[in-house]
């Protein structure tokens, strides 16, 4: 539990943009077959492309998203642009199911994020990096509206 809450402040420190990276598998995060099909099949459907195998794919980090277990989901190649901008999900563990926290928005494709410091409707807020030229890039950030991330103005 102290790693978790470790782990949890570095997501929450201010100016800190994280990008997950090989260390970072269904393995590590510990999920269970059930869970990762759960999770592969909620990427599949709204992913903009289609990997030969989705567990090679994807990075997973468990993260503390408020009282709620929660997860974010990153792509590795197929999943990735030039610039270095990946596909990213956040998941949200209610019950015994986890559920993409962008369900009606494609998900963010991003360099980096940060969850949080700010929270609304009890989530951190999802602010995300994203590369658009070798010299430039741009924020945006997203908020819990209570079923989903909104990206705000």
């Amino acid at each position: 539990m102290a790693g978790a809450f470790i782990l949890t402040l570095l997501l929450w420190q201010p100016g800190v943009a994280l990008h997950l990276g090989p260390k970072d598998t269904f393995t590590a995060a510990r999920l269970s077959d059930f869970e990762i099909k759960q999770i592969t099949s909620e990427t599949e459907a709204s992913a903009f492309d289609t990997p030969e195998s989705w567990r090679e794919e994807l990075r997973v980090r468990r993260v503390h998203l408020g009282d709620a277990a929660g997860l974010v989901v990153q792509g590795s190649k197929f999943l990735c642009g030039a610039t270095g901008n990946c596909q990213t999900w956040i998941f949200r563990k209610k019950g015994d199911q986890w559920k993409s926290l962008f369900t009606g928005y494609e998900p963010p494709i991003v360099e980096g994020f940060r969850l949080g410091p700010t929270i609304t409707n009890g989530i951190p807020d999802l602010t995300v990096w994203s590369n658009t030229s070798a010299e430039t890039s741009r924020k945006a950030t997203y908020k819990f509206d209570g079923n989903k991330y909104r990206p705000i103005e």
